[in-house]
């Protein structure tokens, strides 16, 4: 970050009347030189580097010194690089690629992977439930069976239903965790991998091609499909081509217990792989098995003990003392049920969507949670008129916490569930408020993991928590979507799947928000129980998000100097305040 973005020649530097420098009255650097720079590869290492990121973030061409953030670069694009560079038997740790994030510095962090082989047989037999499986289980929700996530491609051309049933047979040979059931036995839960020899999937062909109604239809056979699940006695993934006279449209149902936001970009990506493998009449081969899901819960469930975990259990105990402000309500009411749910959505431009993911992150090192949650904090914070803020948060948990265990490849439902209170500036601007959130998330240990780990796995008595907190609001951002469902062959379906979770079950929170990026847009939708809330009121507080969103936005490419934060330095404990001070203290003895 000490190297000059730009280079400008002067016979002389401006003073003022005090004879301080005039910032002032330097002149402009030229944007365009920068953006014409561009330092090619120049290692065999760095092309590596240059062609996986070209990949994974969709840009042509990339530098040594480009910034893998400023390209649009996040957390679960991190993992998916990490993934991509493990199948050409290298590995880099997400750490090093925050430290470092340009190919010229992060050349030298990656290594190549000579550690134990990962075993490449089907895992079976009994798994250890992980900490958000046990939150799941403990909610106890109605028609559990009915919690899914899906997706639905559309094929213009169609899509060869024995090709289908070839692929789909080798993900769930391939992704152990697909073929994973849940017993009940005395009063417990047991996870239970099947072997190769049970079926661990459902497809079938509905030929809908002299339907005149497809919409309907096809809305209709996905309800039937969503709720057809049985997590007892499985298959949890079910699929149905819908043949129409416009191409077909592939629904993949599968139940949330094996399968998370990430996971669906590597099921999405080997499915596109295979089913072309299969097309061309070769075997189908995936990339590589990386450590199975049951190594992960019964490493965890070590960790969960460990003294090394145990000292970040002090942070969690101390936010379950911090007082929870309640949320304006329209009505009161006794439960929450998602028969009951409706949404409200405002959708960023394409260019406001682009500033969002590069420019806006600049002036503070920002990434793109730091800015959505800036924004729904100033929303919360004008509706509530309280300077605390709580938000249940969820990450993709798929963090380097145990030394020799490798992810990047593995399916399952590795998600992290975690409180954050936020407090807010009294009168500190925008840019106070960027500062204030980035920092407050970058104190959380391990980005959020071990609230799940403590309050689940960790024995009671080390714990020492009560695990009281409850928030009214939750927060999760999904990233981009647009490179796994579009491919050459397929790309999203524009109708509707159906109800991923049983209208009877359990809404848990009083507002949820739910970001995502597709067709270069950022949409952002927020649900909320018509019994609770007006809908009037949660459109005026979208419509308030928006605008505080986009201030950011314009607040954030209009500056132009870089504002340093104590996160960025080695410093932990530095607080704000302090770190502005020594920026004073240096100003005037440069002067």
């Amino acid at each position: 970050y000490m190297v000059p973005a730009y280079w400008v020649q002067l016979d002389e530097l401006p003073i003022t009347a005090n004879g301080k420098v005039d910032r002032r009255a330097l002149p402009q650097p030229d944007a365009e030189a920068k953006t014409a720079e561009y330092k090619a590869p120049r290692t065999e290492t760095e092309q590596l580097l240059a062609d996986v990121w070209q990949e994974v973030l969709g840009i042509e061409r990339i530098g040594i010194s480009d910034n893998f953030f400023t390209l649009g670069g996040d957390s679960i694009k991190g993992i998916q690089m990490a993934s991509r560079l493990q199948q050409h038997g290298w590995k880099l740790e997400m750490k090093d690629l925050f430290q470092h994030p340009t190919i010229g510095e992060i050349s030298s962090y990656i290594e190549w992977t000579d550690g134990k082989p990962i075993d490449q047989g089907p895992v079976e037999g009994e798994v250890i439930l992980t900490p958000i499986q046990r939150w799941f289980f403990e909610r106890s929700f109605t028609n559990e069976h009915h919690w899914n996530q899906s997706v639905m491609l559309h094929a213009p051309a169609g899509f060869d239903p024995e090709l289908i049933e070839q692929t789909l047979e080798k993900l769930t040979e391939h992704h152990d965790a697909l073929r994973t059931v849940y017993k009940k036995e005395n009063g417990r839960i047991i996870p239970y991998n099947r072997g190769l020899s049970d079926k661990a999937f459902s497809f079938r062909v509905v030929n809908l091609q002299y339907v005149t109604d497809i919409e309907t239809e096809i809305a209709a056979q996905a309800k039937r499909l969503q709720a057809s699940l049985d997590i007892g006695r499985g298959p949890l993934l079910k699929a149905e081509q819908y043949q129409t006279a416009a191409g077909d449209h592939l629904l993949i149902v599968i139940h949330h217990l094996v399968i998370d936001g990430v996971s669906w970009r590597i099921l999405l990506e080997d499915f596109a792989a295979g089913y072309l493998q299969a097309e061309k009449q070769q075997e189908i081969v995936f990339p590589d098995k990386t450590n199975s899901f049951k190594d992960w819960a019964e490493e965890l469930e070590s960790y969960a003990q460990s003294e090394q975990f145990l000292k970040t259990a002090e942070y969690w105990r101390q936010l379950e003392k911090e007082p929870v402000p309640a949320l304006p309500k329209d009505h009161a009411v006794a439960e929450r049920k998602v028969k009951d749910s409706a949404a409200v959505s405002f959708e960023l431009s394409d260019a406001e969507t682009k500033l969002l993911l590069t420019k806006v992150h600049e002036p503070y090192g920002t990434d793109i949670n730091d800015i959505l949650l800036s924004a729904l904090s100033l929303m919360i914070q004008e509706w509530t008129r309280d300077l605390k803020i709580c938000i249940n948060m969820e990450g993709h948990g798929r963090e380097e916490i145990i030394p020799g265990i490798n992810i990047s490849r593995t399916l399952g439902w590795f998600t992290a569930q975690y409180p954050v209170v936020l407090t807010c500036a009294e009168d500190g601007g925008l840019s106070e408020m960027i500062k204030n959130v980035k920092e407050h998330l970058r104190q959380i240990p391990d980005k959020g993991i071990g609230y799940g780990i403590l309050r689940y796995l960790t024995d009671q008595q080390k714990a020492d928590a009560d695990f009281s907190i409850k928030p009214e609001v939750s927060f999760n951002y999904l990233g981009q979507i647009d490179n796994e469902v579009q491919t050459d062959f397929f790309g999203p379906s524009p109708y509707d799947m159906g109800n991923q979770v049983s209208e009877a079950s359990e809404a848990l929170y009083a507002l949820s928000f739910s970001g995502i990026i597709s067709k270069e847009k950022l949409n952002m939708s927020c649900s909320f129980n018509t019994k609770e809330f007006d809908r009037e009121t949660v459109q005026e507080r979208m419509d308030r998000f928006k605008s505080f969103l986009i201030a950011l936005i314009n607040h954030c490419t209009a500056k132009e100097e870089r504002e340093f934060t104590p996160s960025d330095f080695t410093a932990g404990d530095l607080e704000m305040e302090e770190m502005g001070d020594l920026f004073d203290v240096l100003e005037e003895n440069l002067n």
